[in-house]
């Protein structure tokens, strides 16, 4: 699914959004129990750290954080991650 907010009648470019969804659910909508565990769980933190609301995440984003036992491991699984994408880079040339 694409969506492209457009100028019309000398307006600006917004912005572009693509939705892909290969995950293993394919509803975008999580369950409601998930979104409440995970509020209760990490209260604010998961908009410390990736920047987007609880209610915000997809199906497939919150069937993976249910996973996690606390939040250390979910820090620790995105700098493992970061580093992970950075040296496959660097493998590539790009800095």
């Amino acid at each position: 699914m694409t969506t492209t907010l457009t100028n019309t009648d000398g307006g600006t470019v917004l912005g572009s959004i693509v939705l892909v969804n290969a995950g293993r659910d394919k509803s975008f909508e999580p369950l409601k129990k998930h979104i409440k565990l995970l509020e209760q769980r990490y209260d604010d933190k998961i908009r410390q750290q990736f920047g987007i609301q609880t209610k915000a995440l997809t199906a497939n984003e919150a069937n993976y954080l249910i996973g996690f036992r606390d939040f250390d491991e979910i820090r620790n699984r995105c700098l493992k991650a970061e580093k992970e994408t950075y040296l496959r880079l660097l493998s590539k040339g790009i800095k």
